[in-house]
């Protein structure tokens, strides 16, 4: 008897110490619980919807903006393409993300099926095999087949219902199909592939992202500038991608560039090529390129790449003259930098493309 009044002494204070300290393993598993996405925690960051004869990959990136980790569990997106263009998989189609983890400002690339990218381990920068989906083992699909329209298209990311039975709600709206007025999705002349990259209202990609429907709520990536370049460059698709899947945060420039400017010898005619770089990151040279349209195909007139200064902090002046430019031509110029380890990117800055005010006739 006095036995069982022990045990039950024992049990009872047991049982109150649970109450007043609870059980540390218990705590600890409920604590390592990650939330499903709210409704605007995620954004629809960047867009790779170019391709080229090869029908390289496409992919969507979906950047966690929260600012804490969350789980897309349960997460729709819904794809309309073109109804005219007979190129892609499907004109409508929906697709579910499993319970797939993102840290705050981290990202998911839906990519439509596996090829060559800048390495998914993680020592190899931000591109991750845990933050890719392949799409073709999701929905299924040819081999290079198309997702997005190049065209039109409209990407709609829904939120997770909060039942089974629940009301989904749009979180996200990326695309120009149906809008009024309808804008044109921006590509890059030939054969070059350009992501466009959301624009957000904040200097570090964590403000509200502008609308997704919009034409200026986009930007090329080529066109966008240095600023967006990452200090491990990732890819996806081809090692010559103007992209930045896996990443959003900024970094500091690889080339800051204070002037570039194109002037006309009266003299000789030839044009001289002007450009001062503030400071340089990894830097290997540059090339210049040229066209006579604005919106024309820019190419190398360097026979060689101009070599730059690898990494600096010191102000450089550069020149380079252009022996091959004919009198009476308007021309447009780009200044391109390329990186020691072979990734281009074409600088931008007020007068990147310097207008030639052609010679007069007769003139020396």
């Amino acid at each position: 008897m006095k036995g069982l009044i022990v045990q039950g002494l024992v049990l009872s204070i047991f049982a109150t110490l649970i109450l007043a300290f609870g059980i540390p393993d218990v705590v600890s598993a409920e604590d390592d619980t990650v939330p499903v996405a709210a409704r605007y925690d995620i954004a629809i960051s960047e867009i790779m919807y170019a391709t080229n004869a090869d029908k390289l990959p496409q992919w969507i990136e979906l950047h966690n903006r929260s600012g804490k980790k969350v789980s897309l569990e349960g997460w729709e997106v819904t794809i309309k393409n073109h109804p005219a263009d007979t190129s892609v998989l499907a004109t409508t189609l929906t697709f579910t993300l499993d319970a797939k983890v993102l840290d705050r400002n981290q990202v998911l690339l839906l990519v439509t099926e596996q090829g060559p990218n800048s390495g998914v381990g993680a020592a190899k920068g931000d591109l991750r095999s845990d933050r890719i989906v392949i799409l073709k083992d999701l929905i299924g699909g040819t081999p290079g087949y198309r997702l997005l329209s190049q065209t039109a298209f409209k990407v709609t990311l829904m939120s997770a219902a909060a039942t089974k039975t629940g009301h989904r709600t749009p979180s996200d709206i990326a695309g120009n199909l149906g809008e009024v007025p309808e804008w044109k999705l921006p590509l890059i002349e030939g054969n070059q592939r350009s992501s466009i990259i959301r624009e957000y209202d904040g200097s570090n990609a964590t403000g509200e992202p502008y609308d997704g429907t919009a034409a200026d709520g986009w930007a090329l990536t080529s066109k966008k500038g240095s600023r967006y370049v990452v200090q491990h460059p990732t890819y996806y698709g081809h090692r010559s991608d103007h992209g930045t899947p896996g990443y959003r945060a900024r970094v500091p420039l690889p080339v800051e560039l204070s002037k570039f400017r194109p002037e006309r010898q009266k003299s000789s005619g030839e044009v001289v090529i002007k450009w001062i770089t503030e400071s340089e990151m990894n830097n290997a040279g540059f090339n210049i390129k040229r066209s006579t349209t604005r919106d024309g195909q820019f190419k190398v007139i360097n026979p060689a790449i101009i070599p730059g200064a690898g990494t600096t902090g010191e102000r450089r002046v550069y020149t380079y003259t252009d022996k091959t430019a004919k009198p009476n031509v308007v021309y447009y110029y780009q200044i391109e930098c390329v990186s020691l380890d072979g990734t281009r990117q074409t600088l931008r800055m007020n007068r990147l493309k310097g207008f030639l005010v052609p010679l007069k006739a007769g003139a020396p």
